[in-house]
């Protein structure tokens, strides 16, 4: 098979994947998700964030940041404060309630992984794994972007 034709199988079979995980999801759930990823973020820091800091990490604007904060504040996962040592900073932390729903979420993703391997089988998972690495490796030193 050729390169081009590859090519395309690659990126066919990764659309592919893309859309039927995102079928799982309704307009709803997708904010929500922007909402779990300052979650697991501001979870495997372990330390208050700056806003800032998780627009960068999302890639995305202040403004979009700012409004996902507003409703994961008004839905209690979350706390904004001002820095004591800086009081022009504002300061994010997790609540209990956050904590609860980060590690709750984070649990039914793990056994939906471990339901996939399952189906898999070790073999195949493992060689996903090596090639999802590579491809990571590749895009991260090479700079290719699809």
């Amino acid at each position: 098979m050729e390169k081009s034709q590859l090519a395309d199988d690659v990126l066919r079979q990764t659309a592919e994947l893309l859309f039927n995980l995102r079928q799982k999801h309704t307009a709803a759930d997708a904010f929500f998700k922007g909402e779990m990823f300052i979650l697991n973020y501001m979870a495997r820091k372990r330390t208050a964030v700056l806003p800032g800091e998780l627009s960068a990490a999302m890639n995305s604007s202040s403004a979009r940041i700012a409004m996902a904060l507003r409703s994961m504040e008004q839905k209690g996962y979350i706390r904004r404060d001002l820095d004591r040592s800086d009081r022009r900073k504002i300061l994010v932390t997790i609540t209990p309630k956050g904590w609860e729903l980060q590690r709750s979420k984070s649990s039914a993703m793990r056994a939906a992984a471990e339901a996939l391997v399952g189906e898999l089988g070790e073999d195949d998972a493992r060689t996903y794994i090596r090639i999802a690495g590579r491809i990571n490796e590749i895009v991260k030193t090479r700079g290719i972007e699809i």
